[in-house]
């Protein structure tokens, strides 16, 4: 390792050792018949090298009439196996390279699936999206790249090596007097790569956000006439990666003209040295033709190798990112011994409940609230007091500081997220569709339900209708988000999921705001159905929503300000009461 660190830096190596580890065993016969290739393309540029000695000699100064016959035979079976060894060798490093890339993503995408909320809270979707494409790739990159360099540039290079100190050891030395520059030089140039590089990635995440905030958000940028805001934000980072590809470029660029100057001085040293022999020992010509191409043959691996600390320096600077987000651990992981939730009547509890998003920052302070079975329980209280925090913890999307959230008794911390999440529904007032058709939307999740079932869901959520007015029936496409449904048809496919779920716990935070009168009226007798006998949590601003709750918390401040019916809450004169009276004093002035 110590050795190594003379060309790469510390980190890097760790890295390319770490990428070694993981994919090392899956590919280990797979490397080996490519390294096999490999060596047959170095041992034959060798022999190629070589034979120019015979070639010359015994054709050109012997005027040998038999090698005229064997020596082209051989020349053309040596290349015809390199030209062989060189298409095998490819194509196996690039399936192996594909399918690192494709279980590196694969890995990374699993990987974020079992995140919690708060780390997409703290990386930007274009972020993610630039670490899955591009920062996959780079391990491909790396991991060929030292493969190739190992297996073939520098078995290649060993082998003209010997074929030149066979021929003639002190024209390799005067060859030799360059390289200690051609090594220092590409070492000096990889910290300024690392930086570009790093640079380059940020820059193509800035193009992937300004291009989907522009797609996902046309609206606004139509009615705000934003379009040059858009334009000015994109230049901006299309230049900029411009800018620092046109670095790197220049930074890579630096070392070819390096080695073509080494290599430059060592052809015309070996020049002078082989005519001063010619001239004054009469040395034969043929050891001088094979050493010349021998060392012309090595220019290419030469010229590789001596980039291959800049080049590594680049893809590592990928790798690393990548592994940055896999090591990422996840707060909400399974206990080793977690068990499966076991729901028999469904009451959710929480016990002296603290939570902040922020450390020193609590939302909710010391919570005691009981959610009782199969009954509706609503929470209202003015926005920011806490209540889709309650509601979010219940889902396990994070959890208590101090206190503890049970269901039928058990912690929800002891069982698996899987079990937990299965025993719940959710319509949000933010329904989110997946790209596809109606069908796939209302059954994702729920595996391959029949088209029966699909339908009576549907029909329940009085959603069957307009469906049936659409030009592809359930098989119509939603668009991206949902772009092609209005906000109350997105609401009713959202409520048609939970009727097909049929969980024995249901979470409706606004599960009506994007409703007109008319389909609210329709919806809630739809809401009814769907939360009879079940334990009901409903989260509403409107209080008309929840007036036949069978309890009312009222939430104010992180804390339980009141508990009661709708009439017991009025009675009491507090905070549901005054919100009543604003609600229905604007009604009236409405309706005035």
């Amino acid at each position: 390792m110590k050795f190594f660190e003379l060309f790469l830096p510390q980190k890097d190596l760790q890295l390319i050792w770490r990428l070694i580890r993981d994919h090392g065993r899956k590919f280990a016969p797979r490397y080996a018949v490519a390294f096999i290739f490999m060596f047959v393309v170095a041992g034959t540029t060798a022999l190629s090298a070589w034979l120019m000695k015979d070639v010359v000699n015994l054709i050109f100064v012997d005027k040998d009439a038999d090698a005229l016959v064997w020596l082209p035979a051989v020349v053309i079976a040596i290349f015809v196996a390199k030209g062989a060894a060189s298409y095998f060798e490819q194509v196996i490093l690039s399936r192996i390279g594909n399918r690192m890339v494709a279980d590196t993503q694969l890995r990374m995408f699993n990987h974020l699936l079992g995140q919690d909320l708060t780390f997409f809270q703290k990386l930007q979707s274009s972020d993610l999206i630039t670490r899955i494409t591009m920062n996959a790739q780079a391990t491909r990159q790396a991991v060929n790249l030292v493969a190739t360099s190992l297996g073939r540039d520098l078995v290649t290079l060993i082998g003209l090596i010997f074929v030149m100190v066979m021929q003639q050891p002190v024209r390799c030395l005067i060859c030799a007097l360059g390289a200690p520059v051609g090594i220092l030089v590409p070492t000096q140039l990889v910290g300024r790569i690392r930086k570009v590089a790093k640079n380059e990635i940020h820059s193509h995440a800035a193009i992937v956000k300004t291009m989907r905030e522009t797609s996902q958000g046309i609206r606004v940028v139509k009615a705000f006439t934003l379009e040059p805001n858009m334009r000015t934000r994109m230049e901006g980072a299309v230049r900029a990666v411009e800018r620092l590809a046109n670095k790197m470029v220049s930074i890579n660029a630096g070392v070819n003209p390096l080695v073509d100057m080494l290599g430059g001085f060592a052809v015309a040293g070996v020049i002078f040295y082989a005519g001063y022999r010619t001239l004054n020992y009469n040395d034969t010509p043929g050891a001088f033709f094979s050493f010349i191409t021998a060392l012309l043959m090595a220019y290419e691996p030469a010229r590789r190798l001596a980039k291959l600390q800049v080049s590594l320096g680049k893809a590592c600077i990928g790798v690393g990112l990548m592994y940055e987000l896999i090591d990422a651990k996840s707060k909400m992981a399974d206990k080793p011994d977690a068990g499966a939730l076991r729901v028999a009547q469904g009451q959710v509890e929480f016990d002296k409940v603290t939570f902040g998003y922020e450390p020193k920052t609590p939302i909710l302070k010391g919570i005691d609230l009981t959610i009782e079975a199969g009954k509706t329980t609503a929470l209202v209280g003015l926005s920011g007091s806490g209540k889709t925090t309650i509601m979010n913890m219940i889902m396990r999307f994070w959890d208590p500081e101090s206190g503890a959230i049970t269901i039928d008794g058990q912690d929800i911390r002891d069982v698996t997220l899987a079990s937990l999440r299965q025993q719940i529904s959710l319509v949000s007032q933010d329904v989110f569709l997946f790209e596809g058709t109606i069908r796939e939307n209302i059954a994702a999740g729920m595996g391959n339900p029949s088209p029966e079932a699909i339908l009576e869901a549907s029909k329940a959520a009085y959603a069957h209708h307009f469906i049936e007015g659409l030009p592809n029936g359930y098989d119509t496409p939603v668009g991206e988000l949902g772009e092609q449904l209005s906000g109350g048809q997105r609401q009713r496919i959202s409520i048609a999921r939970a009727f097909l779920k049929n969980a024995p716990i249901i979470l409706l935070d606004e599960p009506t705001s994007a409703l007109d009168s008319e389909s609210e009226q329709a919806i809630q007798r739809a809401l009814t159905q769907l939360t009879e006998r079940r334990t009901t949590l409903v989260i509403a601003h409107r209080l008309a929503t929840v007036l036949n709750a069978d309890q009312i918390h009222v939430i104010e401040e992180g804390k339980l300000a009141e508990s009661g019916t709708h009439a017991q809450l009025l009675s009491m004169g507090g905070l549901y009461s005054r919100l009543y009276e604003i609600q229905y004093a604007q009604k009236d002035q409405e309706a005035v």
